[in-house]
């Protein structure tokens, strides 16, 4: 078959044209075949006057002028709205997408707080409230820090090592335990520096020829003094 029978002239490429040259041909055929099946009459032996083609289009009803739109086809405005909600409908996806990834985002947050926290408290559990000690009298201290070294050994020039702790490592320690403070430990030292004659207390314990009983001797002489001053 020829391209041109399948395919339309240019002058009906648009559906409405078409239809339109439809309806022309048939009101254009039906007036012919009227005209010709009232052509051999005279008005004289039939009474019928002949009547121009468009009374007798309209006579018989045929309807001409372009074809309406065809129903199935959406109006502009409808295709406007159509596209509208299409484009509404995948922004309202993408946002409950967002939402429900930011709740479990937060949501996986919280619970991974919540089970550090309670890892750390069980971990760590709040340590038992230490008993409040008496006040401690500067003799008292002065006679505590002597056990002290008694029971963990003495050195010298160092804070403590193998052999032991010196005379100040010793106060440190009672004060970190709870067994005076540095006012304490300043009104003992005052005592203790006068009955050596020390300027300090690191002085007197690091002296070359300092024996250990001498630093238990010192410390209860100085105690001694303390009660008798009165504390």
């Amino acid at each position: 078959m020829p391209a041109s029978a399948t395919t339309a002239p240019r002058t009906f490429w648009s559906e409405a044209a078409l239809a339109a040259a439809v309806d022309a041909a048939f009101a254009e055929a039906l007036a012919e075949e009227l005209a010709a099946a009232l052509a051999d009459d005279t008005p004289d032996s039939t009474g019928i006057v002949p009547l121009d083609t468009e009374t007798l289009i309209r006579q018989a009803g045929v309807v001409t002028g372009p074809c309406p739109p065809d129903p199935r086809v959406p109006s502009p405005a409808a295709q406007r709205l159509k596209h509208a909600t299409r484009i509404g409908g995948r922004l309202a996806a993408q946002a409950a997408w967002w939402l429900l990834r930011t709740t479990a985002l937060l949501t996986v947050t919280a619970a991974v707080g919540i089970l550090r926290l309670s890892w750390h408290i069980i971990a760590n559990p709040k340590p038992a409230p230490q008993p409040q000690l008496a006040p401690i009298t500067p003799s008292g201290f002065l006679a505590a820090t002597s056990r002290y070294i008694e029971d963990h050994g003495w050195t010298q020039h160092v804070l403590a090592d193998h052999r032991g702790v010196c005379l100040r490592e010793a106060e440190n320690a009672l004060i970190r335990g709870g067994t005076g403070t540095r006012r304490t430990a300043r009104q003992a030292n005052a005592h203790l520096r006068h009955v050596t004659g020390a300027l300090t207390i690191p002085t007197f314990n690091d002296w070359l020829t300092r024996r250990e009983d001498q630093i238990h001797a010192a410390l209860l002489t100085a105690a001694a003094r303390a009660r008798a001053a009165g504390e």
